[in-house]
């Protein structure tokens, strides 16, 4: 290979890759690798591009999949038909990702094609399904998940996440067909290959469900890579995706051992930028608001406000929702009901971006504010500022909202209903029943011991987590490269063409 690594632009989490996948995988683990990406999304590439020159350099014998244009059904990732790109004398990001690799010398043969050529389905595909989300759930596909991750490729933006709602039927064969013709295809490389070890992206995609699946079946690692913190540049665990009890121990690990003349200054940055409304990030949420802004009341009564959590971005995750009050709409009537009964205020601030939610679900959202009644309703278009609401508060509740942790930053003692990535932190409590509710809203003092400084590791971990780029390069408009060789995306023109294509194919399936 034809490319050193060189020294990390910053710290992060890890002090490099290579040490990282030494550590959580074996030898033999480590001698074949497969890395399969669908996306053309130009952060996830780089992170293919990366992890693929550290296992070179590692000796790993390694493969890459790059079949964003193969899938039956295009994959959420995807943006430009490559047919079109070559049309065009343009290049897809993962087209670029080729060329850089074969340019530092890396052979040829490290690039595999889906290998059955006219494929048909190993298994069966399930027809005539009930196409609500509760039935689709249930669908297999060779023993593997094929539903939940159907679920994770919704027809349009506008497709709700309640159960009432029928998916279109030809969409769901088509988006099942697509899923089981990756989890042939991926099993049938790792029998080819010898595959020791795979990586992929999130790994809740409908495509990325699949491979986790094949990988399963053949009894290998899956490591999935994803966006790195604000400061770094991608992230890569052998963690199981949504873990967040094992994301928590991650926040506390690296904050344990993290430079400590550091990490609270770092770690702390990372909520001031958002309380203060500069985090370019979140503005996508707070642009709207107006920093100091809070709600009029004449009331002594102490306020709880409670933060919305998105519904649909949590519907699939694998837990016992009787756990977490059954869901959302239950555990807000649930605390209003507490609330009454102690003769409290009740706020309810509507998540921001609800302004760009299905509307079906944002109908089924204020049917649950109206039944729970509260004092005062900040809607997804107040321009009410949520951390002026939150120093407002006696007790912030949410679902998992991030607004727990930057409450608990702030100082507010914070109760979380919900599944969340911080309620092992000490900043926040979580209560399993009607009756512990009462309790902990009843003497929220209790819920003040070391909250602000519990909050750290989470804002540590938001800003470092992951690895910095030791083959990479960031150019001056912040685009990753390799040797000169830059990830961005075709022209926009070339995008439009590709997406009008693909919107004429969903429409054929979505019709009825």
């Amino acid at each position: 290979m034809n490319l050193s690594p060189h020294e990390p632009r910053i710290s992060a989490e890890h002090d490099s890759l290579a040490g990282y996948l030494s550590s959580v995988l074996t030898p033999s683990q480590l001698e074949r690798p497969l890395l399969v990406s669908f996306t053309q999304w130009d952060f996830a590439i780089a992170a293919v591009a990366e992890t693929t020159l550290t296992l070179s350099e590692l000796g790993s014998d390694v493969s890459l999949a790059l079949w964003s244009d193969q899938t039956p059904l295009r994959d959420i990732g995807w943006q430009v038909q490559h047919q079109i790109a070559t049309a065009t004398r343009t290049k897809t990001v993962d087209q670029q990702l080729r060329k850089a690799l074969l340019n530092t010398g890396l052979s040829p043969n490290i690039f595999v094609a889906p290998p059955i050529t006219r494929w048909q389905p190993v298994g069966e595909i399930p027809t005539g399904v009930n196409c609500s989300r509760a039935s689709i759930r249930e669908v297999t596909y060779r023993g593997a998940p094929l539903g939940r991750g159907v679920l994770h490729a919704p027809p349009s933006a506008e497709t709700p996440s309640n159960d009432s709602y029928m998916w279109p039927k030809r969409y769901v064969e088509q988006a099942a067909r697509s899923f089981a013709y990756v989890y042939d295809q991926v099993s049938q490389v790792i029998k080819d290959r010898g595959v020791t070890s795979i990586y992929i992206y999130n790994g809740r995609f409908l495509h990325d469900s699949a491979v986790t699946a094949a990988a399963i079946d053949a009894g290998i690692p899956i490591l999935s890579y994803d966006t790195g913190g604000l400061d770094t540049d991608f992230d890569l665990t052998i963690d199981e995706t949504h873990d967040w009890s094992a994301l928590q121990t991650r926040m506390k690990n690296m904050f344990n051992h993290w430079d400590p003349t550091e990490r609270e200054v770092v770690a702390k940055s990372w909520f001031e930028e958002r309380i203060n409304h500069v985090d370019l990030a979140n503005l996508q949420f707070t642009g709207g608001q107006k920093a100091g802004l809070s709600i009029d009341r004449d009331s002594d009564a102490p306020l709880v406000v409670y933060f919305s959590s998105s519904g649909d971005e949590i519907a699939e995750l694998d837990l016992d929702w009787s756990e977490y009050f059954t869901d959302q709409p239950h555990a807000l009537v649930t605390l209003a009901h507490a609330c009454r009964d102690l003769g409290y205020d009740l706020a309810v601030r509507t998540h921001p971006h609800a302004r760009i939610k299905p509307s079906e679900d944002n109908l089924d959202w204020e049917s649950a504010v109206k039944l729970a009644n509260p004092e005062f309703h900040i809607d997804q278009h107040s321009s009410v500022d949520s951390y002026a609401l939150m120093r407002e508060a006696a007790v912030v509740v949410t679902y998992g909202s991030t607004t727990g942790v930057e409450a608990g930053y702030l100082g507010r003692p914070v109760i979380v209903m919900g599944p969340s990535a911080y309620d092992e932190l000490g900043c926040a409590v979580r209560p399993r029943t009607t009756s512990e509710l009462g309790e902990l809203l009843a003497s929220p003092g209790s819920l003040l011991t070391n909250v602000a400084v519990s909050t750290l590791p989470y804002g540590l971990m938001m800003k470092r987590r992951g690895f910095a780029f030791r083959y990479l390069d960031r150019s001056e408009s912040g685009k990753a490269s390799i040797g000169g060789v830059e990830f961005t995306e075709p022209p926009e023109y070339v995008r439009h063409l590709s997406h009008a294509l693909k919107n004429f194919v969903t429409k054929r399936l979505v019709r009825d």
